[in-house]
């Protein structure tokens, strides 16, 4: 990830994970327009629709944790890289990466509930949606995820500095 400050660091960080989160809202939003023009023949032949709620939901899981176990690997091996930028650009692509995994998992969320339509999966969608909140990079959450110290904390506080 290209960037000239740190305004446009977070700008673009923000954008790209603000489309991220965007697009298993758009399926959730069109689902009952897809659902309505076109019936599923073979999804009424399913004997349960609570199995596949229920492997929805431990792909799901499965899929977040590797989310987050990936990140946080990495996250361990990108502290030790000695320039700011560079670790800023790795710490970039690390969110990203988990920002499409967990958007993944919800868009999973999203085609279950237009199979099954499953009042369950569209409560487990709408309630992971505060994940990408609580995850989000903002400044202090950047710092400390990398254990920046001193001037480099500063740096990123004061987003008006360019790097």
């Amino acid at each position: 990830m290209n960037f000239h400050s740190l305004q446009q660091y977070f700008y673009k960080l923000y954008g790209t994970l603000f489309l991220l989160i965007l697009i298993p809202l758009a399926v959730v939003i069109i689902s009952p327009y897809a659902r309505s023009t076109e019936p599923m023949i073979w999804i009424a032949q399913l004997p349960d629709h609570q199995i596949v709620v229920y492997v929805v939901c431990g792909v799901v899981i499965n899929l977040w944790v590797l989310a987050l176990a990936i990140f946080f690997n990495r996250l361990r091996n990108l502290r030790t890289v000695i320039s700011l930028g560079e670790r800023l650009s790795a710490y970039a692509n690390l969110t990203i990466v988990r920002s499409i995994l967990f958007s993944v998992g919800l868009l999973l969320l999203a085609l279950g509930y237009m199979l099954v339509e499953s009042r369950w999966l569209m409560i487990i969608f709408f309630t992971s949606l505060v994940v990408p909140i609580v995850l989000w990079p903002f400044p202090s959450r950047v710092c400390s995820h990398l254990k920046l110290k001193g001037d480099e904390r500063m740096v990123v506080y004061n987003i008006k500095d360019d790097m």
